[in-house]
């Protein structure tokens, strides 16, 4: 309803104008519309409310109007202090909270901190466009962290920083840049053809460049892996990097060095060394079939009487057994020696076998009690005893029933024809 003018007629002629009662009634009007908008939706306390349920209270300006309340400028949706640099202080009462719904949703905003207002409900700060969330302090704490010792700390059960990528051909990661913000090395997680899923370390050298790749099955250096200063590995390369240190593969208690492959030695003087670390043990080379059965052993004794010994083993099938010792002043072959070619002595040279006996230096002779020694030519061969003379002691008398017995007859030295 329009506003009701009340007409107060003329000046000096009090005929025209309104009477009394009808001003009144235009007067009762204008405040019952009034009293309905305004003074019925006043309470106490200067607080507007609307006695319709869910019935807004709007305060509308006029065309390009602000509403002014109090230093504080509403225009549509912006809200501006009128005072220069002046800040706007939202506070509520007592405990009370101001709540932001809309844009901040299910939040809360108290003294410098911000909360979900619903329960279990996200927190999410979302830019706009390729816009940037900037955290400017000192440190962030994140999680159960009440003081942050670092930039960035993580306190919890099972504290995990995770790094989803919208796209598996993508390579999400760290990357570590100098004070100039220049990339200086990165851990990536690949997502190529063939390599996805593995993680790689690059370094910058003039340019980025991958030195370590965490594969599937194990892991690849690309260049020289040095370990503590020790050992270095590259390519098919192991050595070691101190002067004149020694390079040690070592298992673990009863486990031991194994390799697939042949060794070979190489050096100006080549020598295979087996240290034993007590002199009663015994070390040696033990050859095996590809059951894992020892067939043959070359021991180094350490037994009392025997240390300092080299015996070779060989199996029968059925047992381990010793078939030819060096000792300190002798060689003793348990067995037959078998001379396919020649036995040579200080310049003599014996050919063929030597049976049940045993040879020293310069010497034949045999082992056993009353075992004979033969020297035997194969086929039309004969026996050559190539010397300025030959000595015979200990001949014995002549046996008529042995032929070819060589015997002594005085001074002559005769044949038994049996």
């Amino acid at each position: 309803m329009a506003r009701l003018n009340i007409d107060t007629g003329t000046l000096g002629n009090p005929a025209t104008g309104d009477t009394l009662r009808t001003a009144m009634t235009k007067i009762n009007t204008n405040f019952l519309e009034l009293y309905t908008d305004l003074a019925a939706t006043t309470s106490s306390g200067g607080v507007l409310t609307n006695p319709v349920t869910n019935g807004h209270v709007k305060i509308v300006a006029n065309g390009t109007g602000i509403v002014e309340i109090d230093r504080l400028s509403i225009n549509n949706t912006t809200i501006s202090s009128l005072d220069t640099n002046a800040d706007i202080t939202l506070t509520a009462n007592g405990t009370g909270s101001i709540v932001l719904a809309g844009p901040v949703t299910a939040s809360e905003i108290t003294t410098n901190e911000i909360s979900t207002n619903g329960s279990n409900a996200d927190l999410k700060l979302i830019t706009s466009g390729t816009g940037d969330i900037l955290l400017k302090g000192k440190r962030v704490g994140i999680a159960d962290v009440n003081q942050p010792d670092s930039l960035l700390h993580l306190k919890d059960t099972n504290a995990v920083i995770t790094l989803q990528r919208t796209a598996d051909a993508n390579t999400p990661g760290l990357s570590f840049q100098q004070s100039g913000g220049n990339v200086r090395a990165v851990i990536k997680m690949d997502g190529t053809s063939g390599t996805s899923n593995e993680i790689f370390f690059q370094t910058y050298s003039g340019s980025l460049a991958e030195r370590f790749r965490v594969t599937h099955t194990g892991a690849k250096v690309s260049g020289t892996l040095n370990v503590d200063d020790g050992i270095s590995i590259t390519d098919n390369t192991i050595t070691s990097s101190a002067s004149n240190a020694d390079l040690e593969l070592s298992a673990s208690g009863t486990g031991e060095v194994t390799t697939d492959a042949n060794i070979r030695m190489r050096s100006g003087t080549p020598l295979l060394k087996i240290q034993r670390t007590d002199n009663a043990n015994v070390p040696g080379i033990d050859f095996q079939g590809s059951a894992g059965v020892t067939g043959a052993r070359i021991l180094f004794d350490g037994t009392s009487g025997n240390a300092n010994q080299i015996y070779v083993e060989t199996f029968d099938g059925s047992v381990l057994a010793t078939r030819l010792t060096i000792g300190h002043t002798e060689t003793t072959v348990i067995g037959t020696l078998n001379v396919s070619s020649s036995i040579t002595s200080r310049g003599a040279t014996v050919g063929g076998s030597l049976t049940a006996g045993s040879l020293t230096t310069n010497e034949i002779k045999s082992n056993g009690s009353n075992a004979d020694i033969q020297i035997d030519a194969s086929g039309t061969g004969a026996i050559e005893l190539l010397a300025q003379k030959v000595i015979m002691a200990n001949l014995p008398t002549s046996d008529p029933s042995v032929a070819g017995q060589l015997f002594r007859d005085g001074t002559d030295l005769k044949v038994s024809t049996g």
